[in-house]
């Protein structure tokens, strides 16, 4: 509560609110609020004062009889408008001032520049502070003058440009006036310029103009209000998005990813040591088992070497001691041949080793898979050189001169895959022998030169021809654009990749150089993943 309320209740006098409104106990002078009052006379004739019990009667008993302390509304008043403010007295005390709109014009005293002025003299037309407006003003006929607030100086009146006697009173309100000025007194009316026009009262304009302004004042406070709002929102979210901040958002989700990510890596490491180790213990189980085959062969082979140099030296005996050794000679011989001989099949002795991972990431090693795709596309887009990219073909014989006439297969050894690609010719009078061929085929890569525009809606056209047909229904498709890295055909490739969008059916589209092999090994490791969904499987 501030020093204008209820002592009894505590609350501020309101001048709004009728239950709030400060009466006046006429018994003894005190004031309380209408609210206290009817609780402390309970409906009856009286009242008694709170703070000295003196008695005051309530004529019929009603309330509204007691006088309202309008002084002290007043002052209420002139707070709610802001037409004073308190402030500390030299007492410690507090003391209204009824200026403090005039001081805040910043008017200097025609008396005393150093002073600010407060009052305006409308006899004088002089600007004066109080002191001076007393001590200027003090004898008995300039004490008569009549002194206002600047704030209610009246406003200076605007004479005619015309007519320099008379005073601007009306505003033209006429639509086909062409004068320079809507403004217009007596004369311009009457006879001058504005004669006949439609007009009103200046007063009446001004005020119109102050109403609009004010509703304009309304709108741009409701605005400003808005605005201020949304860029306090905006710097409090520019803070929370700014690095550096430890409070805020972006920290925080730093943090929280890097707590992800050092549990994933966490987890992968202990994923890549297990594998190792699996992968190490199936190495160490292939290498015995070889050694121990080794050995065995190694018996054998020296065995082999005895009775070979004995059975040589038995060649050149005489008649009658190779007779006598018959029985054992022939004895060694056969007990040599009958030994096992068996040698391991190529698969294990195969270096490379088949592996992929389950979705768990554990490693499971075992036989490649087979798989056939058939690498498609028009004549000179590129097949053949990607296909020798994947053979690990030197640099200089990559690409292929002249287009492929039939077909090529090329087997290509990927992760846990055994990949037959077939390159198919893209002549015009081979395209209808696409479909034997991927007719049986588990992934079909297609292949269009991003070089050469003028064939890219034949491109798009044959792959929508392969796409439609019913047999690769499920089969993965992968298009990929064959381009120099860094190359930009402006809206060409716009206008290639809006054709391919436009595809009925689902394609994934990569890009690749086969001059260099830039996106090769990714668009062969893409194929596998989609083998591995068809198989239920999970490559490397």
């Amino acid at each position: 509560m501030n020093e204008y309320g209820c002592n009894v209740c505590n609350e501020e006098y309101s001048i709004q609110n009728p239950m709030k409104c400060p009466r006046v106990l006429t018994g003894c002078g005190h004031t309380i609020c209408y609210k206290c009052a009817m609780e402390i006379a309970g409906g009856g004739l009286q009242i008694l004062c709170p703070f000295d019990r003196t008695s005051t009667l309530i004529p019929g008993g009603d309330l509204k009889t007691l006088k309202k302390n309008f002084a002290l509304l007043e002052l209420l008043e002139r707070i709610a408008d802001g037409g004073g403010i308190l402030e500390n007295a030299e007492g410690g005390g507090l003391k209204f001032d009824r200026y403090s709109k005039e001081r805040l014009l910043n008017v200097k005293c025609d008396e005393d520049s150093e002073h600010v002025a407060v009052l305006f003299c409308t006899v004088c037309d002089s600007n004066l502070c109080e002191r001076c407006s007393e001590d200027s003003h003090s004898t008995n006929v300039l004490s008569k003058h009549r002194r206002v607030p600047l704030t209610e100086k009246p406003a200076p009146q605007v004479h005619c440009r015309l007519h320099s006697s008379y005073i601007v009173e009306f505003v033209c309100k006429e639509v086909s006036c062409d004068n320079e000025s809507p403004l217009m007194c007596l004369m311009c009316r009457d006879y001058g310029r504005h004669k006949g026009h439609c007009h009103v009262l200046i007063e009446k304009e001004v005020e119109d103009l102050r109403e609009k302004i004010r509703e304009h004042l309304g709108e741009l406070k409701t605005q400003s209000d808005i605005v201020g709002n949304a860029l306090d929102s905006i710097n409090s979210t520019i803070h929370e998005l700014t690095p550096g901040y430890d409070d805020g958002s972006l920290e925080e989700t730093k943090q929280e990813i890097r707590d992800h990510f050092q549990r994933l890596h966490s987890t992968l490491d202990r994923d890549e040591g297990t594998a190792l180790d699996t992968l190490n213990r199936y190495a160490h189980n292939r290498v015995e088992n070889l050694q121990t085959q080794r050995e065995r062969l190694e018996a054998v082979n020296s065995k082999i070497g005895t009775t070979v140099t004995t059975l040589q030296k038995a060649l050149v005996m005489e008649k009658g001691n190779i007779l006598d050794m018959k029985d054992d000679l022939l004895a060694l011989a056969e007990s040599t041949t009958a030994e096992r001989t068996e040698v391991p099949d190529r698969s294990q002795l195969r270096t490379r080793i088949a592996f992929s991972f389950s979705s768990d990431r554990k490693l499971h090693i075992g036989d490649f898979i087979e798989a056939r795709v058939v690498l498609l596309g028009l004549d000179g887009a590129g097949k053949t050189s990607i296909v020798r990219r994947l053979k690990k073909v030197r640099a200089d014989a990559v690409m292929a001169p002249y287009p492929t006439s039939g077909f090529n297969i090329e087997t290509i050894h990927y992760k846990n895959y055994r990949l037959n690609v077939w390159d198919v010719g893209g002549l015009p009078k081979l395209r209808h022998l696409w479909k034997h061929y991927y007719s049986n085929a588990q992934a079909i890569f297609y292949v269009i030169d991003g070089h050469a525009v003028e064939r890219f809606s034949e491109a798009v056209r044959e792959l929508s021809k392969v796409m439609s047909d019913p047999l690769v229904s499920t089969c993965p498709v992968v298009v990929a654009v064959n381009r120099k890295d860094g190359n930009v055909l402006n809206g060409h490739m716009d206008a290639l990749m809006s054709q391919l969008e436009s595809l009925p059916f689902q394609h994934h589209l990569h890009f690749c150089d086969a001059a260099n092999g830039s996106g090769i090994d990714q668009i062969i490791d893409q194929i596998t993943v989609y083998l591995s969904q068809l198989n239920g499987t999970c490559p490397v």
